[in-house]
């Protein structure tokens, strides 16, 4: 596989992740509160706890992830424009100097 293809397989994993942790968090949270109800005889009260729990906790991972996410692009466009303005002066001082 090309570096490239390799680049783009690893960033839509990447992306993907979100999915996985909206989902698979709470099924497996809930589940270890299905079998604390089924050792305690408490039906359903520790699975719709842990569901709730694990609901929350992954949107909150999903947002925080986001966040931060948005905060280094920002960071990184920053940065772009910066080396982009000493590109655009560096070149503009070259030009006046061959005047």
């Amino acid at each position: 596989m090309q570096a490239s293809a390799q680049r783009d397989f690893h960033d839509a994993l990447w992306r993907s992740h979100g999915g996985f942790d909206l989902v698979l968090s709470p099924v497996l949270i809930s589940l270890l509160g299905l079998w604390i109800d089924s050792m305690a005889g408490t039906r359903p009260i520790f699975m719709l706890a842990f569901l709730a729990f694990g609901i929350t906790g992954a949107v909150l991972k999903v947002y925080f992830d986001f966040k931060r996410g948005m905060a280094e692009t920002t960071e990184r466009a920053a940065e772009l424009r910066a080396e982009a303005a000493a590109l655009r002066s560096q070149a503009h001082g070259s030009q006046a100097e061959r005047v």
